[in-house]
């Protein structure tokens, strides 16, 4: 190799690249532009990395049909998991809103609206299928290297892994935090739950996870902007990934105003405002019911451009919610 690949966050697709290069956000990389040992130019970008969204002229060609099978077989397994990631954080998202809504809105919902039992246990389910659907994101950070291995037709050079440490890389990062957000969500949702609590357990044992999951949902929707614009705020709404990145930004603002409105005022033992919670909460969860929705003509796009190389495009970029 031309470039010492330990100092990439990714394994060059072939022996003998040339780096012509690196994109830097702080100590991230986030874009590489390679060029192949036939002359071929090759961009790597770390959102595409994780989600079959690589952009290459340099696209590879099975050598039989029987190839080929194998090969939408195994990333039709990759696109499930994405399928899935999609739609558990819209059923999460649903969740969110659905319980929001009947605290702005009871006259539409009925028995749910009269039971606050109810309704926090919608809350707490809406975080199960957030906390799943954040960590099959996880898990394609985790296996970066394996899903583009597959997606572009090489053996993949590592195992499937469960869990790995890689902070030095902005998508773990990203995926990493979210993740640890949404147990944050599903340690407030559940001590909801309990009854009997002072406004002190209150604050400590509901307001202060839940804040600190909305720092990590706007800590971890930050990281994906940066990595989506290589450390740069641009204007991209021809591209899907530009609507994911943003409006999932959006739902985590959203998510960090409840939060504010959300701690238990000591001299009323009630929320500093209870109508401002749910009227944020029901915004951020539509946010990233859009967001989710929106990874599933993604998915469709960065698909057809596994099938369908297209030259090297520095104006694009893909990859999902952060």
């Amino acid at each position: 190799m031309d470039s010492q690949p330990q100092k990439l966050p990714f394994v060059p697709p072939v022996e003998g690249c040339r780096i012509d290069k690196l994109h830097h956000v702080g100590p991230f990389i986030t874009r590489v532009e390679l060029t192949l040992p036939d002359g071929r130019p090759w961009v790597w970008t770390s959102r595409g990395h994780r989600f079959l969204g690589g952009i290459s002229a340099a696209q590879a060609e099975a050598a039989s049909e029987d190839r080929k099978a194998t090969w939408w077989w195994r990333v039709g397994r990759l696109t499930r998991v994405i399928w899935w990631t999609a739609i558990l954080f819209m059923v999460g998202s649903t969740c969110f809103a659905v319980a929001s809504s009947a605290g702005l809105a009871p006259q539409f919902l009925g028995a749910l609206a009269d039971s606050p039992a109810a309704i926090n246990l919608v809350f707490f389910v809406g975080s199960i299928f957030f906390t799943s659907a954040a960590y099959l994101q996880f898990l394609g950070a985790v296996n970066a290297d394996r899903i583009a291995a597959i997606a572009h037709r090489t053996p993949p050079t590592s195992p499937l892994r469960w869990f790995a440490y890689r902070p030095g890389e902005i998508g773990w990062l990203a995926a990493f935090v979210q993740f640890v957000g949404t147990v944050l969500f599903n340690v407030n949702t559940f001590d909801v739950l309990l009854p009997g609590l002072t406004w002190l357990q209150e604050d400590v044992l509901i307001w202060a996870p839940d804040a600190l999951g909305s720092i990590c949902f706007l800590v971890a929707s930050s990281l994906a902007l940066v990595e989506y614009g290589h450390g740069r705020l641009i204007w991209r709404p021809g591209d899907v990934s530009w609507w994911v990145v943003n409006i999932n930004m959006l739902g985590s603002v959203a998510f960090g105003i409840s939060a504010i409105y959300a701690v238990v005022v000591p001299s009323t033992g009630e929320l500093l405002d209870a109508a401002a919670v749910n009227a944020w909460t029901l915004a951020g969860a539509i946010c990233f019911f859009v967001g989710a929705y929106l990874l599933l003509p993604e998915l469709v796009r960065n698909l057809h451009r596994l099938v369908n190389p297209v030259s090297t495009d520095s104006s694009t970029d893909s990859g999902t919610s952060g």
